[in-house]
């Protein structure tokens, strides 16, 4: 079985408040799957269907990342799409 490289070294960047008020909502995976994201402060969170709510951090002004998870989120115009295990699954903004 290969070694599965670490996870990269991600830094956290400042991000404009109107931006981040852009992100907020709900974002639908599969029907049974959705991601909810909330502001809090200067920061994000996600909380998926059935998880835990965590705090999402930019990288850049369109990509997060969680710490605990190795996992990403790159949000677009009318969605987004999470990056985790090697699949990227888009989902689109419902609310």
């Amino acid at each position: 079985m290969p070694l599965q490289a670490p996870p990269r070294v991600r830094t956290a960047v400042h991000i404009d408040s109107t931006v981040l008020d852009r992100y907020v909502g709900e974002y639908e995976l599969v029907p049974a799957f959705h991601i909810v994201v909330t502001r809090e402060g200067a920061g994000l969170f996600i909380q998926a269907t059935a998880q835990p709510r965590f705090p999402i951090f930019a990288e850049s002004e369109s990509e997060f990342f969680l710490k605990v998870v190795d996992a990403q989120i790159t949000f677009s115009q009318d969605g987004l799409i999470l990056h985790q295990n090697g699949q990227n699954l888009p989902g689109r903004k419902i609310r």
